[in-house]
């Protein structure tokens, strides 16, 4: 998912079962010599549980709007009207300054090259131009799609991760809604010119690619280090891409990293850096398959990874029996060891290195409390429900405690009971934890979709509008912070808000999950509750993010 300050992972957009499901025959098309497909397999080698794969497969999440009264009925389609209506400005400053480039600068009104320049923002958005029922803007989009060349890098190097997650997620997401063989096909395209980046010693992908030469390489030069969420967040896109193709290789490939990562990190090993069962390490050795350090963190650095085991089981038709172990020790280890209750009474994550807690986190842990809420209701587990209630309420508080409306980039807490950590903070820190009760740590929003995410999975779960509504105090912080001539773009300080001081102190960059993503959860918000429909469909997934 996204990672430390970068950012795009997750994730890339948000992707939908076609309507044509059909349940993956990995028999059919699974390599000679391998007894079960990659990852169908428990970590103590048994098969998947069909009992439980079809208990599952009938079960309901989604809450039965049926009882909506009018009157919300109306307040929540005029909402997704404004909304739309927000996206439908942002998209024609980028076709007016930028169209089919990765980015606009919307404050200088020029294009950016960022991600090779095959039009990031435009592939990442399709999904959404669809469900907004944009459909003369998705035609026009898919005829730029037709054309592209993914041989000419526009000298760049290819970030393998960010690729993937922005172009290859973005490719399926329009053609599982669209059945325009098109996307499919460019999909296959590119993924295959990323497949090189595989080819180490360990299967292990470099992160870089010239995807003229197909050379891979590390992106600071003569390193092997890469980090949790790059190499384990391919699994998704990839299993999709072998279901759709009935190529195997895909899917294997992907597997392949986790085989690996487990294979030569053990917790009982004295001299490995992974100790506590479920938590790995974000830092972590290509060469060598094994972890580089003792920190783990389910934010940035971390994120995807987590998420992309859960979701990925999801979309497997609950048949990746490895990850749902894999997630459900993560998640117990993650209770136990990462999260600890704030001076003012939240649940906040944090890092742990070895045994210790840093009470320091980012907004990219917000993508936890919706993941978790759908897992929880799909498995049952109302402890776990409740602990994503928590964690909402945690990272809602960041941003419903600042003026504009807007969460900090990252903050850094109090626990409670632990007068040191109050104690060794700088004066200007000790004074935000005193105002809101956490540090702005780095005080700048930039667009992000992960709390709004998450919001969005407890509203559709929940049936309960507090969550909805919060959405729309966010969306209000954003037209009164971010929105300026031709587009949005970030703010540098949250704890200003513009309707005092006017909007004078931006930060230049929308990236193009801005479009994929937060517009997107903005606007299903509010959507008919059919409108990717949770129950309607195997499962709802970031492809990102």
């Amino acid at each position: 998912m996204k990672f430390h300050i970068v950012s795009a992972l997750v994730l890339g957009s948000l992707s939908v079962q076609a309507k044509t499901w059909v349940a993956p025959q990995w028999s059919s098309y699974a390599p000679s010599g391998v007894p079960a497909h990659g990852g169908m397999l428990s970590r103590a080698g048994e098969p998947a549980n069909l009992d439980r794969a079809h208990s599952l497969r009938r079960r309901f999440v989604q809450y039965n709007f049926a009882n909506e009264t009018i009157q919300d009925r109306d307040t929540r389609r005029q909402r997704a009207e404004a909304v739309k209506q927000g996206f439908i400005y942002a998209w024609n400053g980028y076709k007016k300054y930028a169209y089919g480039f990765d980015e606009i600068d919307v404050v200088k009104k020029v294009p950016k090259t960022t991600r090779n320049g095959w039009g990031a923002t435009l592939v990442d958005a399709l999904d959404t131009l669809w469900i907004m029922d944009l459909k003369d803007e998705f035609r026009e989009a898919r005829n730029f799609v037709a054309q592209l060349n993914f041989r000419d890098g526009h000298g760049q190097l290819a970030k393998v991760f960010e690729t993937n997650i922005r172009y290859v997620g973005g490719f399926l997401s329009a053609y599982e809604l669209s059945g325009d063989r098109i996307f499919l096909d460019k999909a296959v395209e590119l993924t295959d010119i990323l497949l090189p980046a595989f080819n180490t010693p360990l299967g292990l992908p470099w992160q870089m690619i010239n995807v003229t030469t197909g050379i891979g390489s590390s992106e600071n030069s003569g390193q092997t280090s890469t980090n949790l969420a790059e190499i384990g967040t391919f699994q998704m896109e990839f299993f999709r891409l072998s279901q759709h193709t009935r190529n195997a290789t895909y899917h294997e490939v992907a597997q392949n990293v986790i085989t690996i990562m487990l294979k030569n990190n053990n917790v009982q090993d004295p001299a490995s850096n992974y100790t506590i069962p479920g938590l790995y390490p974000i830092d972590f050795d290509m060469m060598s398959g094994r972890f580089s350090s003792k920190t783990t963190y389910w934010g940035g650095g971390g994120d995807s990874f987590y998420e992309y085991l859960a979701k990925t089981w999801i979309l497997s038709d609950f048949m990746l029996e490895r990850n749902i172990d894999m997630w459900s020790e993560s998640i117990q280890s993650f209770k136990r060891y990462s999260i600890a209750e704030s001076s003012d009474g939240y649940i906040f994550p944090g890092f742990v290195d070895g045994t210790r807690f840093f009470p320091y986190t980012d907004t990219f842990t917000n993508f936890i409390p919706g993941t978790l809420a759908l897992i929880s209701k799909l498995v049952g587990s109302e402890r776990y429900f409740g602990l994503a209630e928590d964690l909402l309420e945690a990272g809602y508080s960041v941003f419903a405690k600042m003026p504009s409306n807007l969460g900090a980039e990252s903050i850094r807490f109090v626990r409670k009971n632990v007068p040191t950590d109050f104690m060794l903070m700088r004066p200007k820190a000790q004074s935000d934890v005193t105002k809101y009760g956490f540090s702005l740590e780095r005080p700048y929003y930039m667009l992000r979709p992960e709390l709004i995410e998450s919001l969005f999975y407890m509203y559709r779960l929940t049936g309960n509008t507090v969550y909805a509504d919060r959405v729309w105090n966010i969306w209000q912080g954003i037209q009164r912070n971010c929105r300026i001539a031709n587009g949005y773009v970030g703010t540098a300080n949250v704890s200003v808000d513009s309707s005092w001081t006017g909007i004078i102190d931006t930060v230049d960059s929308t990236e193009s999950f801005f479009f994929a993503e937060t517009f997107l959860y903005l606007y299903l918000t509010f959507a008919d509750h059919d409108t990717i429909n949770l129950d309607h469909t195997p499962a709802v997934e970031e492809i990102c993010v």
